[in-house]
């Protein structure tokens, strides 16, 4: 799936929180992974070209939104590693997330955030209506 900005940036005192909203959990993670990488990129065009796959277990939801998106911010900061599109496969407590991406020069994202924690303060995923919300808090 390609990502698209189908985010909300928040301010909150020194940090950046997002708000998310999607029609099934899945697109509800990978908004917030696109995001994630539009903040530290500075929002610059990522052609799709290097693959990166990885899965976590977690007993909760909110727990792994947080362990995935410390995951893409890890590959980032290991690699300058940024996805422009992914997928994802939620069954049961297993999150498989496949990245399609680039690696980045310091000079492409000078533009960027720095995020050094994704909180677990005012972190909410929840059902309304019909639909999935997110909202969660970069450290920045």
């Amino acid at each position: 799936m390609n990502l698209g900005k189908d985010y909300e940036i928040f301010d909150h005192t020194a940090d950046i929180g997002i708000k998310i909203t999607g029609i099934s959990l899945t697109e509800v993670f990978w908004k917030a992974i696109h995001a994630a990488a539009d903040l530290l990129s500075g929002g610059i065009e990522i052609e799709p070209i290097i693959e990166k796959g990885f899965s976590v277990e977690e007993e909760n939801i909110e727990t792994a939104f947080v362990s995935v998106l410390e995951e893409v911010i890890y590959f980032f900061e290991k690699e300058l590693f940024l996805p422009s599109q992914c997928s994802v496969n939620i069954e049961k407590d297993m999150y498989e997330i496949n990245l399609k991406g680039n690696i980045v020069s310091e000079e492409d994202v000078k533009n960027g955030t720095e995020i050094k924690a994704v909180t677990y303060h005012q972190l909410k995923i929840e059902k309304v209506d019909d639909k999935y919300q997110a909202t969660v808090i970069f450290d920045v």
